[in-house]
Formats: structure tokens, sequence, C-alpha cells
């Protein structure tokens, strides 16, 4: 397929790009695999996510795409990177500014959490503008940028007005270790900010790029399965398939410059899977955006809002080990009268909703879904780490979800309900390998539990 000729790119002050080894750490203990089947994914409708953004530059007006992003969107031969030059060329009437993300390492303080300078990538014959919002963060899992240190900086240049699109670069660094029995969390771990970046822009179509197969394993099979999970559950949720074409090439290794990160020839790959993508979308003015966080739910049990609080505790939630609660009123979601404030010092200290009765015979042999939303502080020395817990099954989160000082969820997707259970009930505990010197307190907004394979906010 030919395309236009690119617009000369910019040159770009580029830090040294690291080779992250989390994920290829994980990837050496295991026995190597074969390449895995590719399993079909879904087609591209013609109207989909990318379809406003397409009409608003092809009208001449301006537009924003928020890109969020790992570091296989962070060097200047990445597809992502270039897909932006490329669509520079395609509209030559548009002046077209990029917003590059200065940090560059998670656990060090190498940048601010914070943009660069704007780097114009060309000028355009008109005053419309395309704006591009680049959150790229090496080492990161999607979650890293509802931080609060990096949440209002990464959405400032927006200047209170939403984006045209959403697009997700993430997996390699999700928990791909993870085995069968928690793959709700991992589900979870995507449905989590797309539920946050849904709730601050409810009218903003979102996609997400499935990124490349591990050169040497089958580790990243699962985060796929995650992604196609996620999408089949949230259908407005457009999918780019990056994937399936290294597959076709059986992974060669030249496509490869480790186990995890393209080289330039796989860049090209995913580069030109955007194009393709991009040129198969109808102009549109509106499409789906309905996001799971936004959605009406039929809470499996009540109270979950923490509407009814009248007594010591709020009906149906009941505390665990040696862990305190009270009403606060200074840190709430939105208009919210109260939130739930959790303390406790000892492991495990917490707080748990069961669900019983009519409800639990209703989802004896299917699946269920939950969201907490909750405001952990950056002062806190442990995060909040959520269990789904049957008389024969324990499915649990990570304990470290990588977002402080700002509202978030923390999701868990199609968890199995076994038909023999006698008991069902979700945990929140307060997780830490050793006693904390402070006792912060963590904020709970709402637990919303669901029949399902997806999650229902409520919002």
């Amino acid at each position: 397929m030919q395309h236009p000729k690119h617009v000369t790119p910019v040159t770009i002050p580029r830090r040294a790009f690291l080779a992250y080894g989390l994920a290829t750490g994980w990837a050496a203990s295991w026995t190597l695999a074969e390449s895995p089947a590719a399993k079909s994914n879904p087609a591209l409708p013609a109207v989909n996510a990318f379809s406003p953004l397409k009409k608003k530059l092809g009208d001449g007006q301006s537009a924003t795409l928020l890109l969020i992003s790992d570091s296989t969107g962070y060097r200047d031969i990445s597809g992502t990177r270039r897909f932006i030059r490329w669509l520079a060329s395609q509209f030559p009437s548009h002046s077209v500014t990029e917003w590059y993300w200065a940090e560059w390492e998670t656990r060090a303080p190498t940048g601010p959490r914070d943009y660069g300078e704007p780097l114009v990538i060309s000028r355009g014959a008109t005053q419309a503008t395309l704006t591009i919002l680049n959150a790229v963060l090496p080492g990161a899992v999607a979650q890293a940028m509802i931080d609060g240190s990096r949440w209002a900086n990464m959405i400032a240049p927006l200047k209170g007005e939403a984006p045209d699109l959403v697009l997700w670069n993430h997996g390699h660094n999700q928990q791909a270790a993870l085995g069968p029995k928690d793959f709700p969390y991992g589900r979870g771990s995507f449905l989590a900010p797309i539920g946050r970046v849904g709730m601050e822009y409810p009218k903003t179509p979102q996609a997400a790029i499935i990124q490349n197969p591990w050169r040497d394993n089958d580790g990243y099979e699962r985060v796929r399965e995650w992604w196609l999970y996620v999408a089949a559950t949230m259908p407005a949720l457009t999918l780019i398939d990056g994937y399936s074409p290294f597959v076709e090439k059986e992974k060669n290794a030249a496509l490869y410059q480790d186990n995890v990160h393209p080289s330039a020839g796989g860049y090209e790959l995913i580069y030109t899977e955007l194009i393709s993508a991009w040129e198969a979308t109808t102009p549109h003015e509106a499409v789906p955006t309905a996001c799971w966080a936004n959605l009406p739910a039929e809470p499996l049990v009540p109270n979950g809002d923490l509407t009814d609080w009248t007594a010591d505790l709020p009906p149906n939630w009941r505390i665990i080990h040696n862990a305190k609660v009270r009403k606060d009123h200074e840190h709430t979601f939105r208009h919210a009268p109260h939130s739930l404030a959790l303390t406790g010092t000892t492991q495990n200290d917490g707080l748990q909703i069961s669900i019983t009765g009519a409800a639990l015979a209703r989802v004896r042999g299917k699946t269920v879904s939950f969201a907490v939303l909750c405001y952990i502080p950056h002062e806190a020395e442990q995060d909040i780490q959520v269990k789904f817990t049957t008389s024969s099954s324990d499915q649990v989160t990570g304990s470290i979800e990588f977002a402080r000082d700002n509202w978030k969820w923390i999701v868990m997707a199609g968890c199995v309900v076994p038909p023999e259970a006698s008991l069902a009930f979700v945990g929140i505990f307060r997780s830490f390998a050793k006693p904390p010197t402070a006792d912060v307190p963590f904020y709970i907004q709402k637990l919303v539990i669901v029949e399902g394979d997806g999650p229902k906010g409520g919002m």
C-alpha cells in the first residue's frame, strides 16, 4: 500500500532509551514456548473511535488527541510517534504540535512529571490546529497516569476541553505473570484507568493498541486476551491490532530489539496498522462512547455507595481484624456528601461486603464484576488490596495500584462464582509488608458489585 510522503520530522531531543527488564525478567524464568496462533480480533468497524477526530480534521476544525503510552511509544521510530507525524502530512492546513511527556523513568526523579516544551511538527496554512498530548512513560502501567502527581499536568493543555480521541498504548508492563485465576485483576488493570478517563471525558471515544507479542515466549498472549475481553464488555472501545502482523511474520527476530521492544522494522508494522485503521475509518461526528464507569448499575449488594449511614457502620459493610472506619467529609468524589475513611495498622485490616441470600443464589455458576472507587494519599506506606473470595476460591488484585493522590478505580472483571458456593464476598484490605509508621487513612467512595463479565460504575 502506498502512503503519502511524510513531512520532514523535527529533531526531538531524546533521552537514552531504556530497555526495561521487568517483563524480560519474568520471561526469563518461564519455559520458552512457541508463538501462539493468532486468535481472531474484532473487525474494525467503519465508524469507530477515530471517526470524530477524522471528521473534525477533514472539516478544517481544530482537534486534540490524547495518547497514553508506555515505552513502545517513546522513541522517534515508534509506531505511534511516526503515526502522528503522518497525520500532520495528511492535513497540511493544520499546525500540528506535540506535547511530549518529560518524565522517562518511574523509579527515579529524572524529569518532571509533566510535558516538556511543545514540539512543532508542522505549520499549517490556516488557523486550525492539531494538538497531540503524548503522555508516554516508559516502564509504566496504564494506571500510572492517573496518579495525582501526573493527572492534572497530563490534561492541563486541554484547558478544560475534552480531547477528540484517547488512544491507549499499554500492556507490556501489566501483570503478565498472573495465573489464570487472577485474570479478573489483569482485565481490571485496563478497565480501571479507562474508567477514570471516561468519567472525566464521558463523550470522548477511546481506543487501544493491542501491542506486539513477545519474541521468546507467549507472555503477552494473556495481556492480549485481557484487551479482547475489555472490548467485548465495553463495545465502544476500538482496538487496533498491532499483534497479528508479528505473528504472521512468525515473530522474526529482526522485528525485535529485545524480547519485548520492537526494532525499527517491528515499529513499522505497528505504524502501518495505525495508518490502515485511519484510512479505513469513515469520518463521523457522533460515535458510541459508553464507558463502563458511567453505566447504570444494579448492585448485587445495596449501599455500596454509602448512602445509608446512620449507625457506626454503613449497612452491609463489616470490619475485618482491627480496622477502624469513620465518615469523612473532606475527601469525597465530586458532590458525594461523605466517604469512608479506613485506618488500621495490622496486616489485612479492612472491610468486607458479602453477597448473600437471593443475590448469591442468582450468581452461582455465573460471573460477577466489581469496582472500588478510592483515594490513597501519597503519605500512605501501603495501598489497597482487593480480594474476591468464595467458599472454594480466592482471587486477588495486586497490592500496588500505581496511583496516589487522585480518585482511582480498582477493578476485577469476570470473577467466577462456583455453582456450589456457600459464601462470596469482596474484601478491601490495607496491605503492607511491614507495619506502617503512621496510620494514614484510605478513602472509599463506593464499591459496586454486579452480575456479569464487566463492571458498571453507576456514575
